[in-house]
């Protein structure tokens, strides 16, 4: 007897082990965190651009500071 032809005799047992039960719910908690994730997006992206344009303006206002001062920023 072949080698395939051993493995489909095989039969697997239709109950789930322990290991198995938590890969599963681990997958659905990924699933849950990825949506989740996904639907907080557009509110990530819109206060990064706010972030980054104060970040912008302190930069002109220390470099306008600076040249004011006589000095480089």
């Amino acid at each position: 007897m072949t080698l395939k032809k051993w493995f489909a005799h095989l039969r697997w047992p239709s109950t789930s082990s322990d290991g198995q039960e938590a890969a599963e719910s681990a997958l659905r908690r990924a699933q849950a965190d990825r949506k989740e994730a996904e639907e907080r997006q557009p509110a990530v992206t819109e206060a990064a651009e706010v972030l980054r344009e104060i970040r912008q303006e302190n930069h002109f206002a220390a470099r306008f500071r600076a040249s004011l001062e006589g000095r480089s920023a």
